[in-house]
């Protein structure tokens, strides 16, 4: 039997496109984007997570809001902005 036919490779979006996107639609939906880096220990393999859903509750936000503010001066940034208006697609 002959092996199957190879396709063309897949190609990867570029990360910046798919943070993009699934920016736009957490904001769409409402929910929670998180995005956290992580260097693994034994390989030193660095990755990037990224995840919309419902993952924060209003007891972690604070939190975080405070972690993230008591680290200004070691470089965290923090950005609060009212939600955006979206407008009903046709």
């Amino acid at each position: 039997m002959a092996p199957p036919k190879k396709r063309g490779v897949a190609r990867k979006r570029p990360l910046t496109e798919v943070l993009s996107a699934m920016l736009a639609h957490a904001l769409e939906q409402k929910e929670d984007f998180i995005l956290t880096c992580e260097t693994d220990p034994d390989s030193g393999t660095e990755r990037v997570h990224a995840m919309t859903g419902k993952f924060v509750s209003e007891c972690m936000l604070r939190k975080l809001i405070g972690k993230a503010e008591s680290q200004r001066d070691e470089g965290s940034s923090l950005v609060t902005r009212r939600y955006p208006k979206m407008r009903a697609k046709p």
